[in-house]
Formats: C-alpha cells, structure tokens, sequence
C-alpha cells in the first residue's frame, strides 16, 4: 500500500478512535443532555460500534495481511458492523422524526434484505481476498454484491426522506440544518461504498473511510457542542402555565394550537387539584409530576411556595425537565414577595404582578420558539 496513503489512514483512525473515546466519556457523564435514556444508548452504541469496531476491524483487515481466512473474517465482520450502523442510524432518525415509533413497512425491507446480506457473507464465495503490489484487495460475489447495494441504495433513500420530513417538522431550521449536513455525510460514504463494490477500485474504499470519518468526527462535534439539537428539533410544548393552589392562574402563554384531547386551562386546574388533593396525604416526591394522554404529555412542577408550573408537550423528556426546573427556580426567586403574600388563600390576587413572566419564558423556552 502506499505509504502516503497509509499513513492518512492512520492518523484519521487514531483521531477517530481519540474522538470516540472522548464523546463517550462526555455521554457517560452528560447524560442526562440528550433527553431520553433510549436516545443516549442509541446514540452510545453507534459510537462504539463506528468509532470502535468498524474502524479497527476495517484498518485491520485492509492494511495488515495476517493470513487469508483470518483478514477474510475481519472483513466479514467488519461489514456486518457496518450494515448494523446503518440500521442504528436509521432508528436515531427515526426516533427524532417520531420518538419510540418504528415506521413497519421500511424495517421490514431492511430486515429482510440485512438476513439476505447475512446468510449470503456466510457462502465461502461471498467474497473473495487477494493480494496485489502488497495490497490487501477484496472482490464481491454477484448475488452479495447486489443485496448490498440494494441495502445502501435503500438506506440512502430512507434517510433523505426521514430529513426531509425533519427539517419540514422543525420549528428552528437552523438548529435541524446540522441534521441534514450530517445526512449529507452520511450518503456520500455510502455512495463510494457502492462505488467500490460495483468497480473493486480500492480507492473508492479509502474515500469511504475517509469520508465515513469525516461525518463520524463532525457528529461527535454535534453531540459535545449542541446535544439539544436531537431532542428539541421536532419537540414541541403547546402552552406553559403557572397555577396558584388555589386553582387561579397566574400567567399563561400558548406556543401553537395544540392536538391535546382537552383545553390546556382545563388539564391545569384538574392537575393542579389533583396535586392539592395529594399534597395534604403524601410526600411531595410522590406528587403527579407528569400526565399522559394519546397526543400530550402535560408536566407537572409543583413548588412549596404554593404554585405549579404546568407545560403541555408532544414528548416529556430531560431536556424539557431540566428547562422547567430551571424556570420554575427563577420564578420562585424573581415573584418570592408576590407569592408569598398570596399564601393566604383568603388574599385577593392580582395576576397583574405577574405580566414579566414573558422575560423567563422567552429566556428559557426559547429553543422551543
């Protein structure tokens, strides 16, 4: 192999494998950035799986020749890795799309083709090792070969059409830009993986993994500087409403009209009284703290100085939970002498005191503008 060559490929797999090592640390200890448990994992995974595996079963196999059937099932495995990555990366996007919803009819080609591709890697013919000019060169037989590029021409397709529905959905299109620079990313090594198994050239095998790192290092960039961009692109909240105990309410501020089976004054009083009701029997850690309905999740941040923060969202997850922690805070400390003057349930109040509450909602809901 070329010298100048080699060694491009292994300093970007020595950046790419620092850079996996780094953005997996900052998961394991930012986790709770990323909204949702199941994203983080997803998300995990996909890094271990590229960043880790692929990476060094791929420079292994195509720059080290140990003998023909040991770098043949480097290879082998190696493309399986590969063929889950994009599978991982499918969901991710879908997940974003319609959090925990799996769209049947796309999954069920993938997984019908990924057992194709599976049960013809296992044939003695599927691929075929040789070495030229110190070489290390792999030919794909015709039955894989095509499964293969169906697979990746497929997957392309999927995840033009799933950014597409995302960037359409998103409320901020700057923020859901950087998903489609990643998607654009993510074809063109998929489109010199195809290049490579149609024509056997192994440059088109080194700008895949030159441009699979590429996308790989800007992604993990993505997680580290901006993580909300994965939860709050198609997140929505339809209103925020702050409710005395008494059931009077304070301050309300609407985002959109809402799909919500009841009218977002309604829900708050009957959260509110449900709380109230709770609240003279059980510790404040037991209140309802989040309610469900088909289209809705209406969270609940019940605080001792008498008030509730009552916000309506397509998804509850951690991001949003951390932002109405936070606001209910600073409303507490900015509205303390208001709210404590209106403990007595007896006192007349005036929701005029509370008009500013714009300035804090603007402050922290504003990536849900």
């Amino acid at each position: 192999m070329n010298l100048i060559l080699l060694f491009f490929i292994m300093i970007g797999y020595v950046f790419s494998l620092f850079m996996s090592t780094f953005t997996i640390y900052y998961l394991i200890r930012n986790y709770d950035k990323y909204g949702t448990k199941l994203m983080e994992i997803l998300i995990l995974l996909t890094i271990v799986n590229f960043g880790v595996i692929h990476s060094t079963l791929f420079l292994l196999s195509v720059i080290f020749y140990i003998s023909e059937l040991i770098n043949l099932l480097l290879w082998k495995i190696s493309i399986i890795s590969y063929l889950i990555i994009l599978i991982q990366l499918s969901l991710f996007y879908s997940f974003i799309k319609d959090y925990k919803k799996i769209p049947i009819f796309p999954y069920l080609i993938f997984t019908i083709i990924f057992g194709l591709l599976i049960g013809n890697i296992l044939s003695p013919d599927s691929i075929i090792i040789e070495i030229n000019n110190n070489t290390v060169e792999y030919s794909f037989g015709f039955l894989f070969g095509l499964h293969f590029i169906i697979f990746q021409i497929i997957m392309m397709i999927y995840y033009c059409y799933i950014n597409f529905v995302i960037f359409n959905r998103a409320r901020n299109k700057r923020i859901s830009l950087f998903l489609n620079i990643s998607a654009i990313f993510l074809l063109i090594p998929l489109s010199m993986s195809i290049f490579y198994i149609f024509f056997e050239l192994t440059v088109f095998r080194s700008l895949f993994i030159f441009f699979a790192w590429i996308g790989f290092n800007f992604g993990c960039f993505i997680i580290i500087k901006a993580p909300k961009t994965f939860m709050v692109v198609t997140n929505k909240i339809f209103f925020v409403n702050i409710y005395h105990k008494s059931g009077v309410l304070l301050y309300s501020y609407n985002f959109m009209n809402s799909d919500s089976e009841a009218d977002s004054k309604i829900w708050g009083n009957i959260l509110i009284g449900l709380n109230h009701i709770l609240s003279e029997f059980t510790e404040k850690s037991s209140q309802i703290d989040v309610l469900q309905t088909i289209n809705t999740d209406i969270v609940v941040n019940y605080d001792d100085l008498g008030f509730a923060v009552v916000v309506a969202t397509n998804r509850k997850n951690s991001i949003l939970e951390n932002i109405i922690n936070d606001f209910t805070k600073e409303f507490k400390i900015k509205y303390h002498e208001e709210l404590t003057e209106i403990q007595d349930l007896n006192k007349l109040i005036n929701i005029s005191d509370f008009n500013e509450t714009i300035k804090l909602i603007e402050k922290y809901y504003q990536i849900y503008f």
